[in-house]
């Protein structure tokens, strides 16, 4: 028999705020022969995180509820005077930390995570037509965009990736307890749990520093798990991934600022779970996750909490409200579920009684069915890049709309080639600049080109694989791997 650390941070998240541990609960779970990992689903951590800042604070939720209320207070300010049709675009890096080639994962991933990002942001997702028909007046396009940044914070051209080999294994660190300690192990989730989830943000401790937070969205992907040893060597995912809420807030405390800022902004993920053309999958206990949370949503919950939002459950029962009008009332999460007449909480919304809406993308549902944020959603996630991460996203105006999409029927032949290539743009663009990396992101090429459909290249460069990008005028981006033989 085994205690799982799932297991005890459930409990830990459930009494922290009385900053006691049931020791009784601990002993019952310590001695229950039918506890077992299968009962403990991995989770957003981002909860947790927020209850590891208030554990350290005594009042960050206090401080963060006000901060939504403020949030709302914005968006009912400025619905009338912003211009909603403006397109926000964010700037992207991913910072790869592996320890082993598995977990070095392809730019192809990485570019199919941004694709999806942007799918699901601006509701261009395939799977929009399975919202339930009750919901289609409550669902919508948040006018948000996500890109690899192409330049760098010392102003160099990149691709948006860094990759860093580390020595660390496990960034959840290694637990040096066993089943009997429960006080031990009570103290190390207290003391290092998301100490050593955020290594992974410092090269100091074998991870990747982050580039600018206020301007650039940092994902770090790596091993997330926890080694266990005195539990058969287990490697226990207690988080596919977690992020850090806004918190800047004017009138915060520098004693709850001093706390926030030791945990760099940005968004951590398991690197099973990004993509939805990752090669890896979960392994035993969790194979059964499999199918249900490897298609690229994940990363667009987490980046939905980096934006604002709370779970659509609130993580509590009926009584508990995200601060958004729009999405209904849930005393649960949907446990990776899609059950279509499940009605847990009664509301009230435009009159009527709505059920939980499992295509959320901040519910606990599979990613099979989630594909739709509310309006009242894109309306927070806008209001925080507005007013609290102002600095982070390029403004696109509604004139420049319309050419943001001139770029989806671009291709390149022949692929592989001699480096007698061409690219097709699908239609004339009036000013586009060609870049061209290679495999280590150095600039092979840049070039501008004005009414242009067809760009042919005689490109003299050693055989290999290069990147190829794209940008207009408006910050709209493009790329596209060719290899050179």
């Amino acid at each position: 028999m085994k205690i799982t650390l799932q297991s005890i941070l459930f409990l830990f998240g459930l009494l922290i705020s009385n900053n006691t541990f049931c020791q009784g609960a601990i002993s019952s779970l310590v001695n229950d022969s039918q506890s077992s990992i299968e009962n403990n689903q991995p989770t957003c951590g981002s909860y947790h995180y927020m209850e590891q800042v208030n554990n350290e604070s005594s009042n960050y939720f206090d401080l963060s509820t006000q901060l939504m209320q403020q949030i709302n207070a914005l968006v009912l300010d400025q619905q009338q005077n912003r211009a909603y049709e403006d397109l926000y675009v964010i700037p992207v890096v991913f910072h790869i930390v592996y320890n082993n080639n598995q977990e070095n994962l392809h730019d192809s991933v990485l570019l199919n995570q941004i694709t999806i990002l942007n799918e699901c942001f601006r509701r261009k997702n395939a799977d929009t037509t399975n919202t339930r028909n009750v919901f289609h007046p409550l669902v919508g396009d948040s006018k948000i965009e996500f890109k690899l940044a192409d330049i760098d914070p010392a102003g160099n051209p990149t691709t948006g990736i860094t990759r860093t080999s580390s020595t660390v294994s496990n960034f959840g660190g290694i637990l040096p307890y066993g089943a009997s300690q429960t006080q031990e192990i009570q103290d190390w989730i207290n003391d290092s749990l998301f100490y050593n989830f955020f290594r992974i943000t410092q090269s100091s401790l074998g991870g990747s520093d982050p580039w600018n937070t206020d301007e650039y969205l940092n994902v770090w992907i790596g091993d997330l798990r926890i080694l266990e040893p005195q539990f058969n060597n287990l490697e226990e995912l207690v988080f596919f991934g977690l992020s850090t809420p806004p918190s800047n807030h004017q009138n915060w405390p520098d004693s709850v600022l001093q706390i926030t800022d030791a945990y760099h902004q940005g968004v951590l993920m398991h690197y099973v779970n990004i993509g939805a053309n990752n090669p890896n999958s979960l392994p035993a206990p969790y194979t059964a996750y499999n199918g249900l949370v490897n298609k690229g949503k994940m990363l667009v919950h987490e980046t939905g909490h980096y934006l604002g939002l709370r779970h659509i459950w609130a993580d509590g029962d009926c009584t508990i409200d995200d601060h958004i009008s729009d999405t209904p009332l849930a005393n649960n999460p949907s446990q990776y579920n899609c059950n279509p007449s499940l009605n847990s909480c009664v509301d009230n919304i435009n009159g009527q009684d709505l059920p939980n809406m499992t295509e959320n993308y901040m519910d606990y549902s599979s990613s099979d069915c989630q594909n739709a944020f509310t309006i009242g959603q894109a309306d927070v996630m806008r209001a925080v890049l507005e007013n609290f991460r102002i600095d982070l996203p390029t403004v696109i105006s509604t004139a420049s709309i319309a050419e943001s999409n001139l770029l989806e029927k671009v291709i390149i032949y022949p692929n592989p080639s001699n480096g007698n290539v061409f690219i097709d743009l699908g239609t004339n663009i009036e000013n586009v600049q060609l870049s061209i990396f290679n495999g280590v992101g150095q600039v092979v090429l840049t070039k501008n080109y004005v009414k242009t459909k067809i760009i042919p290249l005689g490109l003299a460069i050693e055989p290999g694989v290069y990147f190829v990008q794209l940008s207009t005028e408006n910050g709209k981006q493009w790329s596209q791997k060719i290899i050179i033989e």
